[in-house]
Order: structure tokens, then C-alpha cells, then sequence
């Protein structure tokens, strides 16, 4: 059975230097691969200008890698010019605030993908933005304010809610908990992991806390300056690191066996 989404020797370069006679390049992903299945969740880890972002962006559809493949369901969606990205693979960000419009209602920001995906029947809008403020916990009647009036972790429950919207069968999660208290982070990981068993729902979580990674990956992708490092299951991984770059990771983490508790 194919993996539902699996990466193959991603590579991706931006050009540095505009000289005509010389242009220079910078390789951000040096042939990045790997796997996953519904229902679990791949961490990335690595430290900043390791690549990370730059792959989330490629799994999001928002960059194009130089070469390499991206099978969803077993379908290259790097050459499938029809196969709607946003649907399948949303994003959730780090910091929810930035990315809202201040102007816009919570109903006007959850409604926005729906009708990007020619959505055009408002009663059934207006059911699926009460139904997914329920589903992450949130009142419906919250649809009518604005995204200042909410918390920090209010808000990032609406962006997760916003993910939700399409029905997507992946999310990748940029640091969806470093900008909140730690005892938010908590509710909002123990969100993530309900929604996870309900919906069956794929994540890959990018994150700097390796003991948050233990606790909520299945699998982890360690990078290093675009070079995939270390790959595999990720108590495999932190108990025996095989790259050298990993062993340091860990090392300077002390609190990486630190579990998340309520």
C-alpha cells in the first residue's frame, strides 16, 4: 500500500548572486526523503537555517523544489498541475496573530478557503464554521468577534480550525506551541492528538523541543544545513543517534526527556 504522502530526494537552491558573470547559489534541501502514514505524526528537527521551512513550504505547495518527488497517495502532485494542494495539506503557523486579517471576523477567516474552493451554499458555510469552532473547542457564537478579542491559545485553536476547514489529510504545524504559556501548550497538544484520533489526521511537526517531539512523533527527520542527517522512529533515534549532529542536538537539549503533562 503506498504512503500517503512520501518525499523523495527533495533538493532546493535560491539563487544568491544576481552577477551575470557569476551566479551563486545557495542549497537550502540537499536531497531530503521520507514518509508517512494517516494517523501519525513525523517531527522535524534541526536548528535554525537547517531547512526546515523551506520543506514545510514545499509540502504546502507555496515553494517548488529544484528536483525530487512528492507522492501523495502513490501520484506525483509535483507534476499534477490539477491536484488541489490546499486541500489535502494545510498549515497550521507559529504565531496565529500574524497571519489572521485584524479586520476580518473568525467567520470571515474560516470562510475564506471554503470559498477559494468555490464553496458558494452560506448555509452550509455557516454550519461547517460552527461545527469545526466545536470541534476545537471552541463556542460558534465566537465566529461573529475578532481575532484580538481571543487569547494566545484561543487564537491558535482558530487557526488549527482554520486547517480543518477543507478536510485535509495532513497538517504541517510550524512551531504551533512555542509562542504560548506552557501550560497552553499542553491543551493545545492534547487538541492535536484528539483530533488526530478522530479525524485520522497526518502531522508533520516542525519543533525545537525535542521533549515535545518524544512525546507527540512517531517518526523524526533531524536536518542539518538541508542535509537529512538522521531519519527513523523517533525512540529509535534519540536513544540510539547514529549522526554525529544528532548526538550533539540531543546533547544540548537536556530537557528532551521531558514529558508534556496537563
Amino acid at each position: 500500500m503506498a504512503n500517503l504522502l512520501k518525499a523523495k530526494l527533495l533538493r532546493k537552491s535560491y539563487k544568491v548572486s544576481n552577477n551575470p558573470f557569476k551566479e551563486r547559489y545557495l542549497e537550502v534541501l540537499k536531497g531530503v526523503s521520507f514518509s508517512i502514514n494517516p494517523g501519525q505524526t513525523l517531527a522535524i528537527v534541526g536548528e535554525s537555517g537547517s531547512g526546515k521551512s523551506t520543506l514545510a513550504r514545499i509540502l504546502v505547495g507555496a515553494e517548488k523544489p529544484d528536483s525530487g518527488e512528492l507522492l501523495f497517495n502513490g501520484n506525483d502532485i509535483l507534476k499534477n498541475k490539477h491536484f488541489a494542494w490546499y486541500k489535502d495539506i494545510r498549515m497550521v503557523f507559529q504565531n496565529p496573530r500574524t497571519s489572521f486579517n485584524p479586520r476580518a471576523t473568525i467567520a470571515q477567516i474560516l470562510a475564506e478557503s471554503l470559498l477559494n474552493a468555490k464553496a458558494d451554499n452560506s448555509m452550509q458555510i455557516k454550519y461547517k464554521i460552527a461545527e469545526t469552532l466545536e470541534m476545537v473547542g471552541l463556542r460558534p457564537e465566537y465566529a461573529d468577534r475578532y481575532p484580538h478579542t481571543f487569547s494566545g491559545g484561543q487564537r491558535q485553536r482558530i487557526a488549527i480550525a482554520r486547517a480543518l476547514m477543507l478536510n485535509p489529510k495532513i497538517i504541517v504545524a510550524d512551531e504551533p506551541v512555542s509562542a504560548l504559556d506552557v501550560s497552553v501548550q499542553a491543551q493545545i497538544i492534547n487538541l492535536l492528538l484528539d483530533l488526530q484520533e478522530k479525524l485520522q489526521l497526518a502531522y508533520i511537526f516542525i519543533s525545537h523541543d525535542l521533549g515535545l517531539v518524544q512525546h507527540f512523533s512517531d517518526k523524526v527527520l533531524v536536518m542539518n544545513k538541508g542535509i537529512q542527517e538522521e531519519y527513523g522512529p523517533v525512540g529509535q533515534v534519540f536513544s540510539q543517534p547514529q549522526s554525529q549532529y544528532t548526538q550533539k542536538l540531543l546533547a544540548a537539549s537536556a530537557g528532551y526527556k521531558r514529558k508534556i503533562t496537563e
